[in-house]
């Protein structure tokens, strides 16, 4: 089927002290990353590939119709045993049937929705769990889990316990029956990774373990491929990322780029080799047995910018096949005859970088000796270059910085964008400088205030370009009273503009000044 497509895992906050940069990850709804699978790697079959099983990253999806249900065989009794799924759907219907085992009158066990309230039923004795919403409209992880021997059982939420209590200590689940996912009381929402052990879980590493196996288990007596095999009415059996991704996959926003680490176990059917990013000179950065690393610099292997605001701007690339086109075409069409390439389109990852402030050691006055040093502060997206000359065409290399100068010369500045192509424009919003890396130092002096020179600098000037994403601007070197010999320190922020807004800063530029 179509093939991956993950967009976007999760908003980062980048922000940078010194030159150097350091990241604060914020979490948002896209942020909750289960580390990766704590269970034990399968081995390769014969063919040097992991088991099918590992391969069925779809879901059930129920209209809540008539004879909508999937079914599969116990062939073994039960002295315990351990229901772990993912759910999502609606609380909409009084009545729902979220996976029962026996038959209408008397069920050995069910996980039912009864009258606004959720029951959970061990041989036909019922405990109301009336406190407690199992559902969400994004996915949730649910473990059900019984014991014989002390007839205990607990429901677990996104590994929390949230409803428990004693029913049929001593009892066992006869085997021969039907494990049912919807039925008689109908069902509607989707249900994916469903399946059954033969064990009781009692610890939250257990609980957590089991969170993680977002496949079709085969260490399960009943496996997730087995009702996807036996589905009736109208199931819709669909492709499943969110849960997959967030369990195969990590990303990290990195400064320079976006570093993406796909888990081997749950892509086995993709061949390293003939991965690619948008330009297909990129390759994985790693390859080992178990992962398959991808770094996307923002300013190459075809990264852009494809949205923005004010104060931040999101950049993206995919993973692909070699060869295969970067977009999946959509028909409105029924029916459509495009052909897919192989189990996988693409997948897509973006980061937010926010744009706080550029630090960089600029210049060191020329007074006696001074020993030079330092490296270009570039991060956050976007980054100052000075150049020799009002041309901006011969820029100072990185090992010159900070330069070495003599004071009332012209300090030519450039910022720009990383990655320019297909991007918004920018202006320059602050430009402030400091006797040290601290933006906030009680001794400072802002060149660039609200977007406007310093009123009282005269030596401050502006430079035109066509350019998208590049400002320019040149202002006389000084020095601090306080620190005659300090290396002088440059502290811009930006802001963006939609180029087609005739009337936005950037266009408006010195005009509102």
């Amino acid at each position: 089927p179509g093939g991956f497509s993950f967009r976007k895992f999760n908003a980062m906050l980048l922000s940078t002290s010194l030159c150097f940069p350091w990241l604060i990850f914020c979490t948002s709804a896209f942020d909750n990353f289960l580390p990766f699978p704590n269970v034990t790697t399968p081995s390769l079959n014969k063919n040097g590939a992991y088991p099918e099983s590992l391969q069925s990253n779809f879901k059930l999806a129920f209209s809540n119709r008539y004879g909508e249900y999937a079914d599969a065989q116990l062939n073994q009794t039960l002295h315990s045993f351990t229901v772990s799924l993912w759910l999502w759907g609606t609380e909409k219907y009084a009545s729902l049937s979220i996976f029962t085992y026996g038959n209408s009158t008397r069920y050995s066990v069910a996980l039912l929705r009864k009258n606004y309230y959720y029951h959970v039923g061990i041989n036909g004795r019922y405990h109301n769990c009336s406190s407690y919403s199992l559902f969400s409209s994004s996915p949730s992880h649910l473990l059900v889990t019984w014991n014989s021997g002390w007839g205990k059982f607990s429901v677990y939420k996104d590994g929390y316990l949230v409803c428990g209590a004693y029913l049929q200590r001593g009892g066992v689940i006869e085997r021969g029956g039907e494990f049912r996912i919807g039925g008689s009381y109908g069902f509607r929402g989707e249900i994916a990774y469903l399946n059954v052990y033969n064990t009781f879980t009692n610890t939250t590493e257990d609980v957590r373990s089991y969170r993680r196996r977002s496949f079709s288990d085969p260490s399960a007596i009943i496996p997730w491929n087995a009702f996807l095999l036996n589905t009736h009415g109208t199931v819709r059996i669909l492709p499943e990322y969110d849960i997959f991704k967030n369990t195969f996959t990590r990303l990290k926003c990195h400064p320079t780029g976006m570093e993406l680490t796909l888990l081997r176990v749950g892509f086995s059917f993709l061949d390293p080799k003939e991965l690619v990013l948008l330009n297909d000179t990129c390759r994985p950065t790693l390859v080992n047995s178990t992962h398959v690393i991808f770094f996307a610099n923002l300013s190459e292997c075809g990264t852009e910018v494809i949205k923005y605001r004010n104060d931040s701007v999101l950049y993206h690339n995919e993973v692909r096949l070699r060869g295969s086109p970067s977009r999946v075409v959509r028909q409105a069409d029924a029916i459509n005859r495009t052909r897919v390439e192989g189990k996988l389109r693409s997948i897509s990852f973006d980061c937010w970088y926010y744009m706080t402030t550029v630090h960089q050691p600029i210049y060191a006055p020329h007074i006696t000796s001074f020993h030079k040093g330092g490296k270009i502060g570039s991060t956050n997206g976007y980054k100052i270059t000075l150049y020799h000359n009002s041309n901006f065409s011969h820029a100072f290399t990185e090992q010159e910085y900070p330069i070495n100068v003599e004071m009332e010369k012209e300090v030519f500045v450039e910022v720009a964008l990383l990655r320019r192509e297909q991007s918004p424009d920018i202006w320059i919003n602050r430009c402030r400088a400091t006797p040290s890396a601290d933006y906030w130092d009680p001794v400072r002096y802002d060149l660039i205030e609200d977007g406007c020179p310093n009123a009282t600098d005269d030596h401050i000037q502006y430079y035109n370009t066509s350019r998208l994403g590049v400002r320019r601007f040149s202002f006389q070197t000084f020095r601090f009273n306080d620190y005659p010999s300090a290396v002088v320190f440059l502290h811009c922020q930006i802001q963006f503009c939609d180029p087609a807004d005739a009337y936005s800063r950037c266009r408006r530029g010195l005009n509102i000044c």
